[in-house]
């Protein structure tokens, strides 16, 4: 893999065993993000867009198999750097060193996303928690209080005391963006995240990851359907 690159896929293809027989979502797909760069995935619904994030992430359902080809991951751990093949690593590694610590994911609906039991502050904190990114639950809740500045939610320590369904739809997706970026990841993956939000709260969102990869220098892949959306965001196109 070329040195300036963080993730490529190579002659992907996914097949899903159905009752009626195999249906094959994904064929030979190719395509490689650079360090720091926005990759914008275009398709209608059931192109196979969002599959293709799951096999990143090692989230295949179990009917799903694996036909063809090889996703290579760029990690960084410990000052070191080794190139990992995500689609034949098992489930235990993709838990403890690649889901949510190196390669996060921003949902659609952030309602559906975030648990309604748990308070705001808590949701943030359970994944550096989980990845002991930070050493005590100071640190962590100083973290929270960070990241919720940095997505542009007001009264932070407020906010980490409430619950999902006491925020508007759009701050409840900057608190999915906040969680996403809790572990520092090296990608993110964005799977249409404004599609659930009016359009006045889609621009300021898609104006935040600009932000946001400007100041932290993340890679991201951006799920969409939407061409207007691909103008504001990408760098380039698959």
């Amino acid at each position: 893999m070329e040195e300036n690159r963080i993730l490529e896929v190579k002659n992907l293809q996914l097949s899903f065993q159905l009752d009626v027989g195999t249906n094959h979502v994904i064929r030979d797909i190719s395509f490689h993000l650079n360090k720091g760069e926005t990759l914008a995935i275009v398709g209608e619904s059931g192109s196979g867009k969002s599959v293709t994030t799951k096999a990143i992430l090692g989230l295949i359902d179990d009917n799903g198999a694996v036909e063809e080809g090889s996703i290579l991951f760029r990690l960084k751990k410990n000052g070191n750097e080794e190139i990992v093949d995500l689609l034949h690593s098992t489930k235990s590694y993709m838990q403890k060193n690649i889901r949510g610590s190196k390669i996060a994911i921003i949902f659609q609906d952030p309602m559906t996303s975030l648990d309604p039991t748990m308070t705001i502050g808590n949701q943030i904190m359970e994944s550096m928690l989980e990845h002991k990114l930070v050493k005590s639950k100071k640190e962590a809740i100083d973290r929270t209080r960070n990241l919720l500045e940095l997505v542009g939610i007001d009264h932070p320590d407020k906010r980490m005391k409430q619950y999902p369904h006491q925020l508007s739809g759009g701050m409840r997706q900057r608190v999915v963006i906040a969680i996403a970026l809790a572990c520092e990841p090296d990608l993110l993956i964005a799977d249409e995240p404004t599609t659930a939000l009016d359009v006045t709260i889609q621009s300021q969102i898609l104006e935040l990851i600009n932000d946001i990869q400007k100041k932290t220098g993340v890679a991201i892949i951006f799920i969409t359907h939407d061409l207007g959306v691909v103008a504001n965001v990408a760098d380039r196109v698959a």
